[in-house]
């Protein structure tokens, strides 16, 4: 995918607007992390299934808070719903990362496992 095309074109427009005034209503990062992308060079990756290596493995799809909750398109957790692994993260570095998804999967899958044994299945912050 070139920089050029259209979709990219609008949403590193549309970043940049949101970034600019210190809001990020995709993603929801904090202030800080907010920095309008306007000095060359810039690059792009291009994940699209039919596109990327990353079409044989499950990375992300979940909305997880870091408790292991799964969370509902508002953000509210889903109650009794859990996720840990490659389920619920991004795009890990430089393609699939068995080693990282052992982490991923170890710790949130700690986390998630002592909520549900808590009874957190109200969805409530553990």
């Amino acid at each position: 995918m070139e920089l050029g095309t259209p979709r990219l074109a609008a949403t590193l427009e549309a970043y940049n607007a949101a970034a600019a005034c210190g809001e990020d209503p995709a993603f929801h990062k904090a202030r800080p992390y907010l920095t309008p992308l306007v000095n060359a060079p810039l690059g792009a990756l291009d994940c699209r299934v039919d596109h990327a290596i990353y079409a044989a493995f499950t990375l992300g799809g979940l909305a997880t808070d870091v408790d292991a909750r799964v969370l509902d398109a508002s953000g509210s957790p889903v109650p009794g719903l859990f996720a840990a692994g490659r389920t619920t993260s991004g795009l890990a570095a430089q393609g699939y990362s068995s080693g990282l998804s052992l982490a991923d999967g170890s710790y949130f899958g700690r986390r998630a496992g002592a909520n549900a044994a808590r009874g957190d299945a109200r969805g409530s912050p553990g």
